[in-house]
């Protein structure tokens, strides 16, 4: 179900703290609310066909405008763990983003950026480095949304000296699994151009360009529990794929660059990302025959075995949900690179679905018993180790509306999946603990319409409604919404419609 967010307008004096003039001394804000993330015009496949990474060359003249872009876009990554802490780091001090109230809260005064150059640096402790990958990639899909030309725009880079600096420096509450540098350079500018073609038309050829914005999508993420029995087509399987781990319109270090970062452009999921679904078992290629020059571009499959595996794929991995269609995201050896980049092709799956009015949820934390079980399901080689396995398909939306959803450690919720007129919908949520509670309406671009009962509040069943007004009393306009129960770092949601 959609995962929403509350946005905040007066942003002047954080503006003043952390973008202030060269020899203006500002005190920084101990918190202060973000400008509401801006919906750029771009589609999510022309920003994935033209992310790349830099390794510097920038200069430090951000705006705030750009920092609440970037740290909204990180939190909207959903998590299969504990949702991501995100850190900010400007020239005035380290903050910590509360996406809830989309604001950020001081950590630690100071500059503390690992780069004095770069204009800012985000960084993500997830407890996984699977789900920090998973944000810090559309954190860095956010800067090419934000482009506006080729000079003096926003560019990014993950590096693993920032994540040693950050963890030794700014204190953080658990370890930074990555932190990216942002900064002002100039970059090549938005593409259409398609290079991922089919060598063999096993695929076809995917979309480069759409009418879905990014910056729509993003709000909207989560991963489904439910799917209906409905097939993908094969050009939304071709779609997927390469949103997952397609490739894109940019080299690095002579290698033909995807739609996601690599470490010193290693490729780990390359030859290892695969396709389970009701015929066969294949594995994707985004390079040409053999698959093992990374210099080439290709987007095809290979068959690895006939006949329907996915019950015995679903029996391997507890809580995998039936679904349409698996991706199995495999490494050669482990590590935190690797685990990063499965959760880049994990999120990118999950998005490109998303933007195709699909729906996708991602398993991961794989023991080494249910590893050797994928494998011997599926008949995915010996040598590569199963680290997430993606489930998409249509989303089930009669079973996600108005029907409560257990989540370990997290609230239970109950919302009437209709407004009319002087009807009320009821809200019914049950606490697992005693903790903060938030509860807030939202439309479908993330603004919070109304506040509901809030604050400390204890282990059990409690209960309101909502009249269809926002919080000035007004009635709110026909259409979707979504009742949000965030209880301390849990979150549940309901689609409510309402009909005038």
């Amino acid at each position: 179900m959609p995962r929403t967010r509350a946005f905040l307008v007066p942003w002047l004096p954080l503006a003043l703290a952390l973008f202030a003039p060269a020899g203006v001394e500002a005190a920084p804000a101990l918190r202060q609310a973000l400008p509401p993330p801006v919906v750029d015009p771009h589609s999510t496949e022309i920003c994935m066909n033209s992310r790349l990474s830099y390794h510097g060359g920038w200069t430090s003249a951000g705006t705030e405008q750009m920092l609440a872009d970037v740290v909204h876009a990180a939190a909207c990554a959903p998590a299969a763990g504990d949702l991501p802490v995100v850190y900010a780091a400007t020239a005035e001090g380290v903050y910590i983003y509360d996406a809830s109230a989309h604001s950020l809260a001081l950590h630690r005064a100071g500059d503390w950026r690992s780069d004095a150059s770069a204009a800012f640096e985000v960084g993500i402790a997830a407890g996984s480095a699977i789900d920090a990958g998973a944000a810090m990639h559309l954190a860095q899909l956010e800067t090419v949304a934000l482009w506006t030309g080729t000079a003096s725009q926003l560019a990014s880079c993950p590096r693993a000296t920032a994540t040693t600096y950050a963890n030794n420096n700014w204190n953080p509450t658990e370890p930074i699994d990555i932190v990216i540098s942002f900064g002002i350079r100039s970059v090549p500018g938005r593409t259409a151009t398609l290079v991922a073609v089919s060598s063999d038309g096993s695929l076809p050829n995917p979309a480069t360009d759409g009418t879905v914005y990014l910056d729509t999508v993003l709000p909207q993420l989560a991963y489904d529990a439910t799917f209906t029995t409905e097939e993908l087509s094969a050009a939304e399987i071709s779609q997927v794929l390469w949103g997952a781990y397609g490739c894109s319109n940019h080299t690095a270090v002579g290698k033909a660059g995807l739609v996601c970062s690599s470490a010193v452009a290693n490729y780990y999921l390359s030859r290892r990302v695969y396709a389970v679904g009701p015929a066969q078992v294949d594995r994707f290629h985004n390079r040409r025959p053999p698959g093992t020059d990374a210099a080439t571009r290709d987007h095809r499959i290979e068959l690895v075995r006939a006949g329907d595996t996915r019950p015995d794929l679903r029996a391997a991995v507890p809580g995998l949900p039936g679904a349409s269609r698996y991706l199995v995201l495999c490494v050669g050896s482990t590590g935190a690179w690797q685990e990063l980049e499965v959760g880049f092709a994990a999120i990118g799956a999950v998005l490109q679905a998303a933007t195709l009015g699909l729906g996708g949820s991602l398993h991961a934390s794989l023991t080494s018993g249910e590893q050797a079980a994928i494998r011997a399901a599926t008949g995915i080689p010996a040598g590569d180790i199963p680290l997430a396995v993606v489930a998409l398909g249509h989303p089930d939306d009669g079973a996600d509306v108005g029907i409560p959803v257990e989540e370990e450690g997290g609230p239970l919720l109950l919302v009437g999946d209709l407004a009319t007129p002087g009807t009320p919908v009821p809200i019914r949520y049950t606490l697992p603990r005693d903790g903060e509670v938030r509860l807030t309406i939202h439309d479908v671009q993330g603004r919070a319409v109304w506040h509901g009962p809030g604050g400390p509040q204890g282990q059990g069943a409690h209960s309101t409604a909502w009249d269809g007004r926002n919080d000035a009393g007004a009635l709110v306009p026909s259409g979707v919404y979504f009742c949000v129960l965030r209880l301390d770092r849990a979150e549940k949601t309901a689609r409510v419609v309402v009909i005038r």
